[in-house]
């Protein structure tokens, strides 16, 4: 299968403080002509600045985004309204990943080791601010609801992060309540997240949230493909994204992970309409207005 129209909602590029293979102009030099989109991600810093700095090439579309992380202020809105405003298309804005107080209290480091290879100096995750978004009686925060406000207004897509399940159920509850119709449960199957299949099919009833399964599950965190594609078939193809989560010092380009995965999957039994339901129908629908 040609994967030249697939759109790859979850691709980190640097500079950032986690060494990465691909600065903007690489990856565009590499991606052109091989695949139709890219949501680029960044721990760190917004990457919609560097998407408006480039000239882009003919036939690739690039999607700019923000993670809720420290290093932006944590749960805040100001971030998303600052780079909502100069995208056209809509801006993914991550729940906190690496200083999710969800990963940092199921994680010994800030940066995990398996992502950078050995010798890599990241905090302990003890020494970093962990941010939740659900007060000591289960109900979001005040922050947590501001940015949901922020991504409302902005016609963002909402992206759970790396928050816990129960806190992506009473977020994504809360946005569908508000009218929020673009939604990512992002790698909900995850270990540090370990969303149950039945909240990702509850969840995903609503029209506009979708399951991300990225490849990186497999190549990295060990969930083998055909755990995978079960995770797939039981929320049901229409449902889902697949995506390479790719971007790592030492791994293949996002056109390279997406046709080997594709491959992978079809020998598992995904047939090419739901590849191509979720690799291309599912993502273009999150980011066309």
């Amino acid at each position: 299968m040609k994967i030249e129209d697939f759109v790859d909602m979850h691709v980190h590029i640097g500079p950032e403080p986690i060494p990465r293979r691909f600065t903007l102009q690489e990856l565009m030099d590499e991606e052109k002509g091989r695949i139709g989109g890219m949501v680029l991600k960044n721990h760190f810093y917004p990457t919609m600045p560097i998407v408006k700095s480039m000239r882009m090439p003919d036939g690739l579309t690039l999607i700019g985004s923000v993670v809720l992380n420290n290093y932006v202020g944590g749960l805040n809105p100001d971030a998303v309204y600052g780079a909502a405003k100069i995208s056209e298309l809509p801006l993914m804005v991550w729940f906190p990943t690496i200083n999710a107080k969800n990963f940092l209290e199921n994680s010994e480091y800030e940066i995990r080791p398996e992502w950078v290879g050995e010798g890599f100096g990241s905090r302990l995750s003890k020494d970093v601010k962990g941010i939740g978004v659900l007060d000591g009686s289960g109900k979001l925060t005040a922050q947590a609801m501001e940015v949901l406000r922020a991504i409302k207004d902005n016609d963002c897509i909402l992206a759970t992060g790396h928050v816990s399940s129960e806190e992506a159920r009473a977020m994504v509850t809360e946005a569908l309540g508000m009218g929020i119709r673009r939604i990512v449960l992002t790698h909900p199957m995850y270990q540090l997240i370990d969303m149950p299949i039945d909240m990702q099919k509850e969840l995903t009833a609503a029209k506009g949230v979708y399951v991300e399964v990225p490849y990186s599950m497999h190549s990295i965190d060990g969930i083998s493909m055909s755990q995978l594609a079960r995770n797939i078939r039981e929320v049901g193809p229409e449902r889902c994204i697949i995506s390479s989560d790719t971007g790592q010092i030492n791994r293949p380009s996002p056109s390279e992970i997406m046709a080997d995965y594709v491959d992978r999957l079809k020998a598992e039994g995904i047939d090419d309409e739901a590849l191509h339901k979720m690799g291309s129908t599912n993502p273009n629908k999150l980011i066309t207005r």
